[in-house]
């Protein structure tokens, strides 16, 4: 889903600082049955869902440590149910998909429209009621003598731009690799457990996409859904996109060192389990959201915001969100002055358009701690600041990491 807006210049803080993709095409959500989970070894599994991520245990029962997590870390969203005979009843809310129903109560798709007289599966509405049938039977389970006593992703299922976590727990010392797709992705591996940080571009097609997973000699292969997101929809005229579109050089030389910057992988402390503290000390309007599509001029490219901008007075003091060392702390081209933060692990922070630095490169800096302040430098038609997350080297949305500060009433 997406809203279509023209955006004049003066438009709060506008960042223009995203490059010019290739047109983006559009696909139709595949209409795909849940969440399957094949062991290539022939091996059975199990998949409950538990506080919006996907826990997977080993007979009998695993063993503990993993499990907390998921509830801790994954946010619980409100479930509308009442108990009927022979299933739970849903009312559907805005935002669902028939799809994301069946996935979030683990129930096959095709059986889910079956129960409920659906021959269209594009078509519930909002206060719609859906007969929920729990998944038959007490599920497959890992086997006992495998590798792995606990497989573990958060969020599930994962939504474009969000960072899906897998966490991993074997039973003894192992080693991994983990490929989604036809990308491998590195697993940091602390005595028998693991985890790896997957960024889904806010550009991927919604489709199922396969997670392979190889311990030692064992192969694993997941399904992974990854579900459409909800975004604005954004114009930005001609006279506001013109310094991108006649300098694309400088544009482009900035993005290529940027890229490099956020390719490289540092042993610093990041892990899933950190969060980040507002870059604000106080509220202030989000006015373009991460992920939010753009056309220029009219035109037909798409490119998807990196960041998070947030209107703010000039010199509204911007703060450190979580530890780590400043990589970069000068002024850019289209980013005006910049500081880029490493976290540690392939996980960086960027904040553009600055009025003044208050780092510089090789400080080790503190949650809370003042790193610059608002500005309007760079492209950018007010006083804003553009927050942006990498993991991996690819952008994904910051807020799936803050500890609580951003309100859902604050986020629209």
């Amino acid at each position: 889903m997406s809203k279509t807006r023209l955006i004049s210049a003066a438009h709060f803080g506008r960042s223009l600082t995203e490059p010019m993709p290739a047109v983006v095409s559009g696909r139709i959500l595949s209409r795909l049955v849940g969440v399957i989970c094949v062991f290539l070894a022939a091996c059975c599994w199990a998949a409950p869902v538990a506080a919006q991520g996907l826990v997977v245990t080993a007979t009998p029962a695993g063993e503990a440590g993993l499990q907390l997590d998921a509830a801790t870390i994954s946010p619980r969203l409100p479930r509308p149910v009442g108990i009927a005979s022979g299933g739970e009843l849903y009312t559907v809310q805005p935002g669902d998909t028939l799809f994301r129903v069946a996935s979030r109560f683990g129930v096959d798709l095709a059986s889910l429209a079956v129960r409920n007289n659906l021959a269209d599966l594009d078509q519930i509405q909002v206060g719609q009621t859906l007969r929920i049938d729990a998944p038959a039977g007490p599920g497959l389970i890992l086997p006992r003598d495998g590798p792995l006593a606990r497989l573990q992703f958060w969020p599930w299922p994962p939504v474009q731009g969000q960072t899906l976590v897998v966490w991993l727990q074997a039973r003894t010392p192992v080693t991994y690799t983990l490929r989604l797709g036809d990308r491998a992705y590195p697993v940091l591996v602390e005595g028998r457990r693991g985890w790896a940080m997957i960024p889904i571009s806010p550009l991927a097609v919604p489709e199922t996409r396969p997670l392979t997973l190889t311990i030692g000699s064992t192969s694993i292969a997941v399904a992974v859904p990854v579900e459409a997101g909800i975004f604005d929809r954004y114009d930005i005229p001609a006279s506001a996109s013109e310094p991108i579109l006649s300098q694309a050089d400088k544009v482009n030389a900035e993005a290529v060192r940027l890229a490099g910057l956020f390719a490289e992988v540092s042993p610093l402390d990041w892990t899933p389990r950190s969060r980040f503290v507002g870059p604000f000390d106080g509220d202030y309007p989000r006015t373009a959201p991460f992920g939010s599509r753009r056309t220029y001029g009219g035109g037909t490219a798409v490119s998807a915001h990196s960041g998070e901008d947030f209107s703010a007075p000039p010199g509204t003091p911007v703060l450190v969100p979580a530890a780590g060392l400043v990589v970069l702390a000068e002024p850019l081209f289209v980013r005006g002055n910049a500081v880029v933060i490493d976290h540690g692990r392939g996980v960086y922070t960027g904040y553009w358009h600055l009025s003044a630095l208050n780092v510089k490169v090789g400080d080790r800096v503190a949650p809370g701690q003042v790193l610059g302040e608002v500005g309007s430098t760079g492209l950018s038609t007010g006083a804003h600041l553009h927050w942006e997350m990498r993991v991996n080297g690819a952008a994904v949305d910051p807020l799936q990491w803050l500890a609580p500060w951003y309100t859902p009433e604050q986020k629209h």
